[in-house]
């Protein structure tokens, strides 16, 4: 499993912000309709609300640090999330019944509250999800509602080979750091280096890469920006070493389909931000890397993503 660096705009200087993020292998925009995969992680919907104090168990772990007002940085500040993401086996326009080896079916549905320090250079984000897997997951009944929605282009799905239910805990550390040519001004560059690590008995990982964009009025990429127009090519690559996936090394305390993972996969990515004022949109494609043995050599996926911040 490559936990997908999120889009979006962390928020600081007293800001709040709501995010919507899809992903889909549906937004692959440059297959005919009919040619677009749906297998692997096929999808994921993610609402997000970022701004306020951080939370309350993370507060003695940063150092004094104030709460995000105009013009305190270094500050603290929050994230909670509500998401759902499906994994799905390859499988033919005339069968719904996947081939030996392929992975099994999985849902995921999870809360996330998070606390950051940001500042213009730097990011730092102590994460803590908890979620289910299996029928309470709600991912084949999500999967058949997107499918009725145009059937003629969707490929038959079978769910009697399930990951089953779970509780789940994520715990994950994430710190970037950013570079830039000219920090806000005219046209210009910057990089963000990052590296991150997750523990829990869903996914075990540590995954390291970068983002860079190439764009007009660049300010960090989780600051809110005053500029009344932005924009920004980004593309971004990112490795990650797996230790344990739940959807592919199956259920932790019972029997349940399983295929194993690979111990390190890649990504690749690229993609086009838009933002006027408080709104934002982006279009980022990703593609990764095989993540278990008969799994696809390389597997690309969309996402849509549309921000409001509110002052």
């Amino acid at each position: 499993m490559l936990m997908a660096v999120p889009l979006g705009t962390a928020i600081s200087q007293g800001s709040r912000a709501f995010t919507v993020r899809a992903d889909n292998d549906a937004f692959d925009f440059w297959m005919l309709p009919w040619n677009r995969p749906d297998e692997e992680y096929t999808s994921g919907v993610h609402l997000t609300y970022e701004g306020g104090d951080a939370p309350r168990w993370a507060r003695r772990f940063l150092h004094g640090r104030p709460i995000c007002t105009a013009g305190a940085t270094p500050c603290r500040s929050s994230r909670m999330e509500i998401g759902q993401d499906i994994y799905t086996p390859s499988v033919s326009p005339d069968d719904p019944h996947a081939s030996p080896g392929a992975r099994p079916n999985a849902g995921w549905l999870y809360l996330t509250q998070a606390a950051r320090v940001v500042s213009p250079s730097r990011f730092d984000e102590l994460a803590v999800t908890v979620g289910v897997t299996g029928p309470p997951s709600l991912g084949h009944l999500m999967q058949q509602v997107a499918h009725q929605a145009a059937p003629e282009f969707n490929r038959p799905t079978d769910w009697t080979q399930q990951i089953g239910f779970e509780p789940g805990l994520i715990v994950r550390y994430e710190a970037r750091r950013r570079a830039t040519t000219r920090d806000g001004e005219g046209l210009g560059v910057d990089i963000a280096p990052y590296a991150a690590g997750s523990v829990g008995n869903v996914v075990a990982s540590a995954d390291a890469g970068f983002d860079t964009r190439l764009g007009w009025h660049l300010g960090a990429p989780w600051l809110p920006s005053n500029e009344g127009f932005t924009f920004a090519f980004t593309a971004g690559a990112s490795g990650q070493a797996v230790a344990r996936s739940l959807f592919l090394d199956g259920n932790t305390f019972h029997d349940s389909p399983r295929v194993g993972h690979e111990p390190l996969v890649g990504s690749g990515r690229a993609g086009l931000e838009l933002r006027y004022r408080g709104l934002s949109v982006a279009y980022r494609v990703q593609t990764d890397t095989r993540a278990y043995a008969a799994g696809p050599r390389w597997h690309p996926w969309s996402s849509l993503v549309a921000t409001a911040i509110l002052d």
